[in-house]
Order: structure tokens, then C-alpha cells, then sequence
């Protein structure tokens, strides 16, 4: 179990990742929504809600999940501005702005000594 600092950063990064995921099982596994990755979208949203249970747990490893998913949602973010135009860009710079923040809290908690 980690000590974590940030418990209200990680309760809202919990709540993301279980709502994404329940909305991915429902929306694969319910519905006839692309059968074709069908077995892909339940199992990564089954990955989600795992990952979500445990970072509200805080343990390390969901943490460290969650931070690479962070991560690389913010490099996508950041990588997509230049080919983009119009509103899109007001809403693609703070989703990297936040979700790089978040990647840099959690890799902090994490490497953390000592505590």
C-alpha cells in the first residue's frame, strides 16, 4: 500500500478509469457496437475498472498504471496539436496539460523514499 499525498488527485484518476471502463464493458459487451474488437474493448475495460478499484486502494502498481496510461495520453495530446485547427485546440491543450500534471504527481508518489 503506498502513502499517497495526493488522495483527492487519486480518487478523481479512480473515478476516470472506473467510468471509463464500465462504459467501455457496456458498450462492447451489451451492445453490437463493433464485434469485430469486441474481445479487445471488454477486456481493456475490465483492465480500467481493475486498475480504477485499486488505485482508490493506492496500491503502487495501479498507480504506476495509471500513470503510464496518463502519460501516454498526454504525449497523444501534445503530438495531435499541430495537425489540428479551430476549438479543437482549446480543448487538446489542457487534456495534456492535466494529464501530463498527473502523470509527473503520480511518478512523484511513486519514486518517493522513505515515506
Amino acid at each position: 500500500m503506498a502513502v499517497v499525498r495526493y488522495v483527492w488527485m487519486f480518487r478523481t484518476a479512480a473515478v476516470v478509469y472506473l467510468s471509463l471502463g464500465l462504459a467501455a464493458v457496456w458498450r462492447f459487451g451489451l451492445t453490437g457496437y463493433d464485434p469485430e474488437h469486441r474481445v479487445t474493448g471488454i477486456g481493456l475495460g475490465v483492465l480500467a475498472i481493475v486498475v480504477g478499484v485499486f488505485v482508490f486502494r493506492g496500491a503502487r502498481w495501479a498507480i504506476g498504471m495509471s500513470a503510464i496510461g496518463a502519460a501516454v495520453v498526454s504525449v497523444a495530446a501534445a503530438v495531435a496539436l499541430p495537425v489540428l485547427s479551430g476549438p479543437a485546440i482549446l480543448a487538446f491543450i489542457p487534456v495534456a496539460v492535466v494529464f501530463g500534471l498527473y502523470a509527473a504527481l503520480a511518478g512523484r508518489v511513486l519514486f518517493e523514499r522513505g515515506r
